[in-house]
């Protein structure tokens, strides 16, 4: 029966079923991003917590601080302990987060809840599109990965509609509802964990080569016999390889000028992510809106409809782009569309910010959302993909880690000086992502090498690296047995430096 092109020939009903129960841990970032984004525009919390600008931003960005140092314990759990019991670690340290979140009367609790909640996502931020990248197929790998990015969606739309629902109510259920709400997800998170297998690759690199054979087996569809034997030589080769004769620790990475290339394009595909001024909008689109003359429960509506469009456009990128298109291209056309849309909403805020035409604030509502939509279009899948992709496996929990701290230190920064920055220069702000997209359009197109297509270890050879496995595409003489050795297989191995 012939499948879509988005559906995959290889992947199991099983390594959907894996990377489904995972996105819980994605969805549970992008409600958490959102929630504070509706809360503040509540009677009680305003009332309770007495919040200005300053307050009101450190309530904010203490959250991503916290995901930054996540990030940071990510590196040591992740080497040690797998995917798995990353994920699995996160989600206790969510619940307990939240819970604080929940229960806080005052600033202080407040922030002491968004800190360890954000230490629990930069825990997972980056383990859970791993773990994704790591049961994938090759030639679906956006799809898998994107799902991450569109959980996230997701999260933020709930969280938005929530935050819209609760207006109607009053007291204290406006906030501990919504906000409480976290708990129960990082429960279903941490029992989902439970149901999951640990990625294939990790296996292999602990020696645990039987158990990689068996879960790749019901990681692919019955009749894939021959993917299956490349993909497990290739993994196992490469893979062994790479452990007997690379560095993996931070020093060795930095050593290496290939190694080092990828850590710096790892950060840059992250950084260049936020200052797009996503994290901006996601954080204060409400004050945006303000700004544009909308008042009263409109300005939580158009926060829904913000919500709500992301994850469909994000859904047509899985579907009929991310698979289809180069990744440059992707993140290229990307930053210049979202360049020349927040230079519309610029000049719309310039002008008629606040004013009595009707018309233009609504022009510039509708391309304040549309920012959105080219966002999920490009940078919101293609970000986290292209991290996963660009890391060799003993050094991808370590390069994705570090890559995902420099994400969150720029959130940190944004959501910061964001209220300061729309309360002092107004409109001049949306400058600032102006020339940042610019940038990153101008780096993506100089600097990025293309992947798509590629096996996570046939990605070595981009970066100049030895590669001493078979190609996908190449004969494969044997089958694979625990004592085949590489050059039983591979018949004058020659590294490809």
């Amino acid at each position: 029966m012939h499948r879509p092109r988005f559906i995959s020939e290889t992947a199991s009903a099983y390594s959907y079923a894996c990377t489904l129960m995972m996105g819980i841990g994605s969805l549970l970032w992008g409600y958490d991003s959102g929630i504070f984004g509706t809360a503040q525009a509540q009677v009680y919390f305003t009332e309770q917590f007495k919040t200005n600008a300053q307050t009101l931003g450190a309530v904010v960005s203490t959250y991503p601080a916290g995901g930054a140092v996540g990030c940071l314990l990510s590196m040591p759990i992740g080497n040690y302990f797998g995917r798995r019991n990353t994920i699995r670690i996160g989600a206790v340290v969510s619940i307990i987060g939240t819970t604080f979140q929940t229960a806080a009367f005052n600033v202080p609790l407040l922030i002491v809840g968004r800190v360890i909640a954000g230490l629990a996502i930069g825990i997972i931020y980056f383990a859970i599109p791993m773990y994704m990248s790591e049961l994938a197929p090759a030639e679906h790998r956006g799809l898998f990965v994107g799902l991450h990015a569109q959980f996230i969606g997701f999260g933020y739309a709930l969280s938005n509609w929530i935050g819209f629902a609760v207006y109607y109510s009053s007291g204290a259920f406006t906030f501990r509802f919504p906000v409480g709400l976290q708990i129960v997800l990082g429960v279903i998170l941490l029992a989902c964990t439970f149901y999951i297998p640990e990625s294939p690759r990790w296996l292999i690199e602990e020696g645990k080569m039987e158990s990689a054979l068996a879960l790749m087996k019901r990681l692919r569809r019955e009749g894939t016999s021959d993917e299956l034997l490349w993909a497990s030589v290739q993994m196992r080769d490469q893979i062994t390889w790479e452990k007997e004769n690379e560095l993996s620790s931070l020093m060795g990475i930095l050593r290496k000028p290939s190694y080092r290339k990828r850590l710096l394009l790892g950060c840059f595909s992250h950084i260049g992510q936020q200052i797009s001024g996503i994290s901006a909008i996601n954080y204060y689109q409400t004050k945006m809106y303000r700004s544009l003359g909308i008042k009263g429960v409109t300005v939580l509506a158009l926060a829904g409809v913000w919500g709500i469009t992301g994850p469909l456009a994000n859904i047509f990128c899985l579907m009929f782009i991310i698979d289809r298109f180069n990744r440059r291209v992707v993140l290229m056309t990307g930053s210049l569309a979202m360049a020349a849309d927040i230079a519309i909403v610029m000049a719309l805020v310039a002008v008629y910010g606040g004013g009595p035409d009707v018309a233009a604030n609504g022009i510039g509502i509708f391309f304040l959302i549309s920012f959105g939509i080219i966002f999920s279009l490009s940078w919101n899948s293609g970000t986290p993909l292209y991290c996963t992709e660009i890391f060799p496996t003993q050094i991808r929990a370590t390069g994705g880690a570090i890559a995902t701290f420099c994400s969150f230190v720029i959130q940190v920064v944004l959501a910061q000086a964001s209220p300061s920055a729309l309360q002092n220069i107004g409109w001049r702000y949306y400058f600032v992502f102006i020339v940042c997209n610019l940038v990153t359009a101008a780096i993506v197109y100089f600097f990025l090498p293309e992947t798509r297509g590629m096996t996570l270890e046939e990605i070595s050879e981009v970066f100049g690296d030895v590669f001493v496995a078979v190609h996908m595409n190449e004969p494969l003489k044997i089958e694979l047995t625990e004592n085949v050795t590489v050059a039983e297989h591979t018949e004058d191995i020659t590294p490809k430096v």
